[in-house]
Formats: structure tokens, sequence, C-alpha cells
């Protein structure tokens, strides 16, 4: 290449020619980079020691050192070689002179700016770019600068200094009005004038800009920041052609408006960078660099000696660095930590202050000189220092480490357990997990080099400390729990080899592969723990005790409730302590036996944070089911603080917000719901991985089903049943799961219908159809086919069933047909909360079918059921169906008249009824409306308030009336 060092080369059309030269195959097929392409450049530079972003800077800013344009031109003369074919003529002009000295001082900010600015310039280019910093940043002498080597080279270029009133510079009209719009279309006008065709102009504006007196304003005639102002009328309002630099005060990202310009930030010159401009500059001798930069307070014959390493020579003179004592002990102690906790970028004080057994600034001014930070933000190592790290002495690394194993304090342990397993003190790792086993949850990132490391008892421990974190968190398909349980089949000791297996087993169990977990079981090893009655190795007893929660939860799975509590009531099993007790809980939820279930699920200590949130979640699930709602809301809430307490997955807490959501639906609260079930969907995220498991976010869609159709939503309901469908239609290693869920969500489908041919909310109370509806032909068409095809099998499936035969109740207009449902509903009923919602169902039909007595007879059962739900508790045991039977009770005796109304206003002041209030009344107001003698009895309790709303249906007036106007919207129905 003839173009030489101290020239400006056209590299991008040395680069179009060398490319359209080479051959087709020069890129190395596949998916290598092509040569010749800017990656290419990056990549070929970093191989020579160069900096990879130097490239674009020199090619399309012309902005570079000397080593790196002569590493580039080496580069691209090797590239023309091979493509065979000499460098194209390249036209050359001189290069610009050195930069002024001013810029010389004030930082890189201002060089940049400066090289950047003026190379766009003399590129032929127009420019935009905006620089900001307070007064003192150096702002008007880089505008200056500018402005002399634009003028030098013969460029045209206006300079504007705005600053205060600048009626007269900018030769601002008179407007001919005092209207803001007219204002501002002098300033627009004024500003206008300013802008040349073409060439440059540099802008000058203070934080003070006035116009007559007046503020800078928008086009719109709205107050703006000089700013603003600025960018508004003269950055883009500038021709095409002209090229614009505005220095500002204090600018933000709205003041510029889009597009939006480069900004840099301008900084006033720091004893630092004059320093490092002597010193780098002028290549000055130390004895001269002491002399010059004695002003500063720095003692600098040690940075003379850092900043040599900071330039690539750390490999000669590490060894110089660590002769120094002060400088070989931070290096020592800070390796320590870097082993320690591999991925900081800083530390704190008291880190630093353990690892170096002193005060961090008990040590002298050159060795603090290589951490950069600040005590509230930490200590960040220099360049210099962690080129150092290498040449560390074995015992001034191994010092240190002991130190940051000493730490006993909550935030140190992790630390402290790092730096033993640097230390390869397995023994004392494995004491340490073994007296706080909580602290196992740091072990995941150590387990490689205790994998590589330790060995025999030693390492089995560690491996099950693994295994048991990941497990407790449900984590079974993480690499590192494998890894582990894999290294335990090959231990020696068969009840290790046992306890692997078991947790094996737990694995195939969480996937939904019975037969695998199964097969687990009947392996020799956990068949001998099994047989063992009276084991004594802690390995055998925690084996037995986990292989029967397995048996226990597969007989569960299988329906063998009998076997299940067989199992789990075993005494070994007690042995697994608070998984025991969460295991019988479950086992008693699924037998029916809810009062040994929640006795058992409370037994669960707090003092193990995951297994105690996954109690209280079942604990609410329960109360759900039993008819409790505020009790569930309660339990579920705790257990999601517990959850996040205890650093529970995602998909767990999803599981549990979505649960929360639930029960505040069933209490009324939608609005609630809904944003409690946003949260659930926020943690699970649209994954768009192809194999991704769906069947998580997919339960979440599903059951936010319900609540849209609470918020009087079922378009969005059927959009969001498509999105689950669509989920559980995929891949899964949880077969029983993902068909359990598809029923559920189709089943939810014909629920979107049932809402919509009802032509309210789903939420209570809710009165079946008089008539029929196409929306309602469509959802005992789906309930109808998954009725058929339903199994007793699980105990969801039975709940799942018993649900289906209410639904179809209330889709089916004719009351004989809706009869034989509630029946097959009632026959399903396992507790006196399903007993009442059945009878509450059948009291609803027969209302229907005008048969008063049999339904008051029924309604009179459901109240006493009701009352059975709760005994003891303080709360309504569901205000949901309590509402639905008020408004079943009012609507038999509304022949009462006012008796009724006044009955039931003071039954519907119980808070906990507040958000059904609405739907009570409405649905009273639509009873009126059929028996025809509505307005007599409005007049009768509301006087004059009921003549003025004479205009409207009986129905609505009786609930503007009752519940008030202003607090119509607390009950969501369709618009």
């Amino acid at each position: 290449m003839d173009a030489k060092l101290g020239t400006i080369v056209d590299y991008k059309a040395v680069l179009a020619d060398l490319r359209a030269h080479l051959p087709p195959d020069a890129g190395g097929g596949g998916m290598a980079v092509r040569r010749g392409s800017l990656r290419w450049l990056e990549t070929e530079m970093r191989a020579r020691g160069a900096g990879g972003a130097a490239v674009r800077n020199i090619i399309y800013r012309d902005i570079g050192t000397a080593a790196d344009r002569e590493i580039l031109h080496v580069i691209l003369i090797e590239l023309a070689a091979k493509a065979g074919r000499p460098l194209p003529e390249t036209p050359q002009v001189p290069a610009p002179s050195l930069l002024p000295a001013e810029l010389e001082l004030l930082g890189r900010s201002k060089k940049r700016a400066y090289r950047q600015f003026l190379a766009g310039v003399r590129a032929g280019r127009a420019p935009r770019l905006v620089v900001t910093g307070r007064a003192g940043a150096g702002k008007t002498v880089l505008l200056d600068s500018l402005d002399a080597a634009l003028r030098g080279a013969g460029l045209p270029v206006k300079k504007l200094f705005l600053s205060g009133e600048v009626s007269r510079l900018l030769e601002l009209e008179a407007a001919p009005g005092t209207a803001y719009a007219q204002l501002a279309a002098a300033q627009v006008e004024a500003a206008r004038r300013q802008l040349p065709a073409s060439g440059t102009l540099l802008v000058r504006v203070t934080d003070d800009l006035g116009f007559a007196g007046g503020p800078p304003r928008s086009a719109d005639g709205s107050v703006v920041s000089p700013a603003r102002w600025a960018a508004e009328h003269l950055l883009h309002a500038a021709p095409s052609g002209l090229a614009v630099l505005l220095a500002l005060e204090k600018v933000s990202a709205d003041d510029l408006g889009l597009p939006a310009p480069e900004i840099i930030t301008l900084h006033p010159p720091t004893p630092a960078e004059a320093r490092g401009y002597l010193m780098a500059r002028l290549s000055i001798a130390r004895a001269e660099a002491d002399s010059l930069v004695a002003e500063t307070g720095r003692h600098l014959d040690r940075l003379s000696l850092l900043v040599r390493l900071r330039g690539g020579e750390a490999d000669k003179d590490a060894s110089d660095l660590l002769a120094d004592p002060d400088l070989r002990r931070l290096a020592g102690a800070t390796a320590a930590l870097k082993a320690s906790t591999p991925s900081a970028d800083s530390w704190s004080p008291e880190l630093l202050r353990t690892a170096l057994g002193a005060e961090f600034r008990q040590l002298p001014p050159h060795a603090r000189a290589l951490l950069a930070g600040s005590d509230a933000l930490g200590w960040t190592p220099a360049p210099a220092l962690r080129a150092a790290w290498d040449g560390v002495e074995a015992r001034d690394r191994a010092g240190a480490l002991r130190r940051l194993a000493g730490l006993t304090s909550e935030t140190g342990r992790p630390v402290r357990l790092a730096a033993l397993a640097a230390l390869k003190d397995w023994a004392a790792l494995a004491a340490h997990i073994h007296a706080q086993p909580d602290d196992a949850r740091w072990l995941p990132p150590l387990w490689p080099s205790i994998r590589h490391g330790a060995a025999g008892e030693t390492r089995d421990d560690l491996a099950g400390a693994v295994v048991r974190h990941h497990a407790g968190r449900g984590d079974y398909h993480d690499s590192g729990l494998r890894d582990a349980l894999f290294t335990l089949l090959e231990a020696t000791r068969p009840p290790v080899r046992a306890w692997a297996r078991v947790k094996l087993a737990e694995s195939s169990l969480e996937a939904g592969n019975m037969a695998a977990a199964a097969e687990q079981l009947a392996h020799s090893d956990v068949v001998e723990v099994l047989k063992a009655t009276a084991a004594r190795d802690p390995w055998a007893v925690t084996a037995c005790a986990d292989a029967l929660l397995v048996q226990a939860a597969l007989a569960r799975w299988a329906g063998d409730l009998e076997a299940a509590t067989r199992a789990v009531m075993d005494p070994r099993a007690a042995v697994g302590g608070p998984r025991a007790g969460l295991w019988r809980g479950l086992i008693a939820k699924d037998a029916g036996r809810w009062d040994e279930a929640l006795g058992a699920l409370a037994s669960v200590p707090p003092s193990s944070p995951l297994l105690s949130a996954r109690a209280r979640y079942q604990e609410g699930d329960l109360r759900l089911r039993l008819g409790q709602p505020a009790a569930a809301l309660a339990a579920l809430r705790d257990a999601v603080i517990r959850l996040e307490t205890a650093g529970a997955a995602e998909e767990e807490r999803a599981r549990v917000l979505a649960r929360s959501a639930t029960a505040l639906r069933r209490l009324g609260l939608v609005q609630e719901a809904h944003a409690t079930l946003a949260r659930a969907l926020a943690l699970l995220p649209p994954d768009p991985r192809r194999h991704a498991d769906g069947v998580p976010r997919a339960r979440l869609l599903s059951e936010g089903i319900p609540l849209l159709l609470a918020l009087g939503r079922p378009d969005d309901a059927l959009a969001a049943s498509v999105q689950a469908l669509a989920l559980l239609t995929g891949r899964s290693a949880r077969p029983a799961e993902v068909q359990y869920r598809q029923r559920r969500t189709h089943y939810r489908v014909a629920l979107a219908y049932l809402t919509r041919g009802l032509g309210g909310a789903y939420l209570q109370p809710l009165l079946g159809p008089l008539r029929d509806h196409p929306d309602l032909q469509q959802a005992r068409a789906l309930l109808d086919g998954l009725i058929g095809g339903a199994t007793t099998g699980s105990d969801r499936d039975t709940i799942l069933l018993f649900d289906m035969h209410l639904s179809r109740a209330l889709a089916e207009p004719h009351p004989a047909a809706a009869l034989d449902c509630v029946a097959r509903a009632l026959a399903l009923a396992a507790h006196p909360y399903e007993q009442a919602q059945a009878r509450a169902m059948r009291a609803e039909v027969q209302w229907r079918a005008g048969r008063s007595a049999e339904a008051l007879a029924d309604l009179n059962r459901a109240h006493a059921l009701l009352r059975r739900v709760q005994p003891g508790l303080d709360n309504l045991p569901d205000p949901g169906l309590q509402a639905q039977l008020l408004t079943l009770e009012a609507a038999l005796t509304i022949g009462d008249g006012p008796q009724t109304v006044r009955w039931l206003r003071a039954a519907l002041a119980d808070p906990a009824l507040a958000p059904f209030c609405t739907g009570v009344w409405r649905a009273l107001g639509r009873v009126l409306e059929a028996e025809g003698d509505a307005w007599p009895l409005l007049q009768s309790l509301h006087g004059p308030r009921a003549e003025a709303l004479a205009h409207l249906r009986p129905g609505d007036a009786l609930w503007l009336l009752e519940v008030g106007e202003g607090e119509s919207s607390s009950g969501p129905s369709l618009p």
C-alpha cells in the first residue's frame, strides 16, 4: 500500500475493490465469517494484539492509534496478496495536524468529538453531533478549535453563541400579537434565517437563553428548555447538507427528539488526565514526571509501572509489580477474592479487609491506585492488578483464602465455602454443610471442582448436598444434579447408591414417568434398604424414608390411597422430617381426610422455607376446595412470600400466584386477581425455543380463563384458551399432566360460551337461562363430549367432572334435563361445600321450573351445609355462594314486596359480599321485570328517586338505586 502513516486513506474504496476480486470460497464456506468483512478484520486485529473496535473507528471515522493503523495496513497487504491483486491506487490528502494543545489536556471525550466531527466534514458528510457538559467542561474551546481547523482548511463555517437575551443577535422580528403560537412562529423564523444552505454550523447554547424577555418556545407554542429549542429549530431543521454541532449544558433524551443525534458528554480536565498526557505523549523519564506532577500530591514512581502494564507489557512488568511488598500483598488478597467470588466484578470493603487482614486504606497510595471505586459501589481491580494474579505465589494466595474461609456472617457464607473449595479443604467444606444444611444452595457453582478434587466419603457427602439442594427446588433436570447423581451411583457403598437411585426415581416422578420411577425402586440396592428393619447407616436410613415417600406418590398417582397411606404412615418414613409431613398432608387431602390433611400440612416447620411454602400452598388449595377462599388466600400469600425467601424456581412461584388469583376471584376481587395473574405470567414469559415445555405457561393461561370471564371478557377468554391449547400440543415429558390440562382447558372453553350465552359476567350470582342461545348450545355440546370421555381415576378428575355437571345444568334451559345434571353432580359431592354448591344449583333449577317449595327446601339445605364449611372462623365460608343463595331466596320471596328488599339490603351489608352486591341487585331486577309489577315496589321503597329513573328499565333502576351510581363499577360485567 502506498499510503503511509500520517495520511488519510479511503479505506472503504480499498475494501470494496478487494472484496470484488476475492474468490467466492474465500470465506471458508459454511457459517464462517467472510474474508474481508468488518467482522473478519476485527478478528484479525484482535489476533495480532490490537483492538477489534479500532477497525470501524479507522474506516468510518479516521480515528485510531498509529499502532492500530499499521496493523490494519499489514492485514490489507496480506489480503491483497491472497486475492492476487495489488492494492488499488487511492487518493491521499495531508493528514490533519496534531490536536490543539488545549484539547490534548481536556481528555478523551473532547479529542473524540473534535476528531470525529472534523473527519466527517472533511469526508464530505454532514454530521450531526451534540456535546454536553457543565460550565468549564471545554465546550467553547472545542467549538473554537473546530472553527479554526475548518477555516484553515478553507471550508465554510458559521458559529453562533446563544446565551442570555438573543433577540438582537438573531434579529428576532416583533410578533404580530401576544399569542404563544405567534411568539413561537417568530422564534422559528429567526432560527431559520441562521441556517446556511451548506457548510458547518457550530452553536453554543446556555441555559439562560431568552427571547425579548420570554422563554424559548416549540413550534406549537409550548415553553421548552433551551436544549430542546436548539434541537428542534437548529439541529432537526437544518438542511440535509449542513453539518451541525450543538454544545449544550443540560440535556435529556426527550429534549433532542427523533432521530436522536449522537451525544458526547464532556468533563473538566482532571489531574489524572494531565499526568497521563505528560507521561504518554512526552515519554518523559520517571524523575522528570515526578517533578512535573508533584503539584497533584500523587506518588508516581509506582504509577509509571502501572501505565506500562496497561500498555500491554504485563508479562514483562508483572514481576516488577510483585516485587513490591505492598503490591504483592494486594495481588495475593485480590487473587484469593477472585477465586472465592468468581462472578463478582468488584468487592465490598468488608471482603477486602478480610482478605488483606487489614484496612484497605492502610495501604500506601500507589497500591490503592490499583483499585477503582468506592465503599458504596465496591472496589474494582485495575487491568494491571488482574495481570499480576497469575504470578502470585501460592502461599500469598492461600493466606488470604484462609482468612476468607473464616468468615461467619450471613453474607460471607458463600465466600467462605468458595474459599474452602479453592483451598481444597474438602473435609472442612463437608463439615460446614453438615452443620448448616441450607448453605448447600451455594454449592452448585463449586461442584465441578468438588467432583474432580474431593474423594471417598467426603465427595459422597458433598454430592448428596448438591442433589438435595436441586431436588428441594424441583430442579431435577439440572445438569449439576445429574452429574452429582451419577457420581453417587459410582460410590463403593451400596446405601449411597440406593439413595441416588431413589433420587432418580423422584426425578422420574416429577417428569410424570411413573414406570421409570417404579423401575428405580425395584433395583436391588433400593430393595435391600427397604428390607432392613434397623438400618443404622445414615444413607440407608434416608434412602428408606425417601423410597417410602416415592412409593406413596406412585400409589397416590394410581389412585390407591390406601397403599399410599400405608407407605407414608410407615414409621421409617418419619425420618423424612418436613417432607414426610408434607406427603402425609397431600395423601390425606386426596383421601378426603380434611382435618388430618390440614394438621399434617401445618406440621411442616417454617425452618424449611421451601417445604413449608409448599405445605402452605397445598393448604390454600385445600381450603379453596372446601369453600374457604379467605383462609385459602392467606395461606397462598404466605406461600408466595416463603417461596421468594427460599429462592424457589419461577415455575413454582408462578403456579402459587395463579392459585392466589383464583382465590381472589372467588372472593370477588377480580381486578386484584387479574394483576396477580399478570405477575405469574411475567415469571414465565413465552419461550421461543422449538422444544420448550409449554405446560407451565399453558396452565397459567388456562387458570386465567375464568378470571377473564369474571371480568366480562369472554372473547379474550377464548383467545387465551387457543394460546393454552397450542402450548399443550407440543412435546412434553409429562403426558398425563398434558392430557389433564387439555381437558380442563376445553372445559373452560365451554365456560366461555356459557358466560356469553348467559349475557353477563362469570361471577355469582349466576341464574340459568329461560330460553336457548347458540352459545349455550355450543357450551352443552362441549360439556357433553367432555363428560362422556371423563374418568374418575384421580381426585382432581372427580372434582373436574363435578364442576362440569354443575356447569352443564347452568347451560340447560330445560329444567328436567338440568335437574338430571345436578343429580349427577350431587352424587359426586365429597364434602359439605360441594353438597352446598349442588343444592344451590338444584334450588336455582327448581325456581326456574316454578317449583317454589322444592326450591326453598334445597335452599335451606344449602344454607345448613354452608354453615358447616368453616366452623370457628370469622369469614364467610364463600361469599360468592352466599350471594347466590341470597339472590335465590330473594327471588323466591319477592312476592313479599318491600320486606324482601329490606331483608336483602341488610344481608348484603357484610363487607365480604360487597364485590357481589351489584350482581345480586341486577339479578333481582331481572326477576322483578319478569314479574311485571316492578315500578310500584320501587316507588314504595325509593319514592321520588325512583320516579327520576322512570326512563330506565326497572331492573336497571333497582341496582342503581340500591348500589348507587358511584359504586356501580365495583361489580364487573359486560357493557
